[in-house]
């Protein structure tokens, strides 16, 4: 029998491997109809994708080149694939609403607004399972035991279970963000009312709370394990960036070239 740690790395293993395939050549495009119009701040965050795009990549190659050091990255990786993600999500939300205040939008906030694009299909990807918006009972979701674990497990499947460790990461997220306590009523109704009414989880979530645990908690299944595998889950992961980003700066050229 594997030992916890090993195992709770091969769960995650499986779970970033599953959606950087589902995103493998993936598209996404926006529903709305938008009308031609001046876009004088599309660059505002260029320069910093570039640097953020290469700083991922120099990552990239060291990692080839030595294992060894993926330990390390692999704890700032989904910081870095974040911010990337997130300065491409501000430059698409500035470029369907051409305000320039958009590029201060908050971290939550802007991963909410796509989570509830995606819910009204505003935007839709090509992949079906990507698409997919949960409520409140993604946590109840279960699975036959072993299903995080087996490579016989549909991307469906384990999409889903993926979606429900998001899930859980967003809870407790929020749980921590307003001070929630279990014993008093009043939190308690107020979880209730969240839970019904504005807990929604989706892809966009993932890069998010995978970034806050990794800031915050660290990436504690990546301990026990070799470099070997770590490296292997480094790899996994930025390729899953790579894909998502794509995606993203797919829709964002399109968008431009339906402004211009």
């Amino acid at each position: 029998m594997a030992f916890p740690e090993q195992q709770a790395f091969d769960t995650h293993f499986n779970y970033i491997s599953c959606l950087a395939k589902l995103l493998d050549g993936a598209t996404l495009k926006c529903t709305q109809t938008l009308t031609k119009a001046a876009l004088p701040n599309i660059d505002e965050k260029k320069n910093l994708i570039k640097l953020t795009k290469q700083s991922l990549t120099d990552e990239s190659r060291i990692v080839a080149i030595d294992k060894d050091y993926s330990y390390a990255s692999t704890s700032w990786l989904p910081i870095k694939a974040y911010y990337l993600i997130f300065n491409i999500l501000l430059t698409i939300e500035y470029v369907i609403k051409i305000q320039k205040n958009t590029f201060s939008r908050g971290h939550h906030s802007c991963v909410e607004e796509f989570t509830r694009k995606l819910k009204n299909k505003e935007i839709e990807f090509s992949v079906a399972e990507l698409n997919i918006v949960y409520d409140q009972s993604i946590l109840n979701h279960r699975n036959v035991a072993g299903a995080n674990l087996s490579k016989k497990t549909s991307d469906g499947d384990m999409c889903k279970m993926a979606m429900r460790k998001i899930a859980y990461y967003k809870l407790e997220d929020w749980k921590k963000r307003n001070h929630y306590n279990g014993k008093r009523k009043t939190d308690k109704a107020k979880l209730t009312h969240h839970l019904a009414n504005d807990f929604f989880v989706s892809i966009f979530d993932f890069p998010y709370y995978m970034r806050i645990r990794s800031n915050y908690r660290d990436f504690a299944f990546i301990e026990g394990v070799s470099t070997a595998e770590t490296a292997q889950y480094f790899k996994k992961y930025f390729t899953f960036t790579v894909h998502f980003v794509k995606a993203l700066e797919g829709l964002k050229n399109a968008l431009v070239r339906t402004r211009s």
